[in-house]
């Protein structure tokens, strides 16, 4: 029996976390401006679309964990520059908006913040070092 390749795990995996990321977050809107909860409730429909955000970062160490040492090299340069790219972001604007009247950054907005800058690092980074 043949296994599929870590892409593909990686492709199907993405794939499933965020369709039930999306439907979690459509859910969640709809049964909140729906039935207007409070307490509790209201805390566990505003969190549910952020639950399948941890199945992606589970998906994401699966494939590093299946790929030869390469491409994990590779793919962990890009994962840390990413993440340094989006802590030096998010901490300017954070200042911006506490100092200089910037407007909010939501943060439910960093993680696809990460995600562009990690597509946009692949572009340059091509080599392990």
């Amino acid at each position: 029996m043949k296994t599929s390749s870590p892409n593909t795990q990686y492709a199907i995996g993405m794939s499933f976390w965020m369709a039930l990321y999306v439907a979690a977050l459509f859910g969640s809107i709809f049964l909140i401006k729906g039935l207007q909860p409070t307490g509790p409730l209201l805390y566990v429909l505003a969190v549910a679309p952020a639950l399948p955000i941890g199945g992606t970062i589970v998906v994401f160490l699966r494939y590093i964990d299946a790929v030869d040492e390469y491409v994990r090299a590779v793919t962990t340069r890009r994962f840390v520059i990413a993440t340094g790219l989006t802590l030096f972001l998010c901490t300017a604007w954070g200042f911006m908006e506490d100092n200089a009247g910037a407007p909010e950054f939501s943060l439910y907005l960093v993680y696809a913040l990460f995600w562009g800058l990690y597509g946009l690092t692949s572009v340059f980074v091509r080599q392990a070092a």
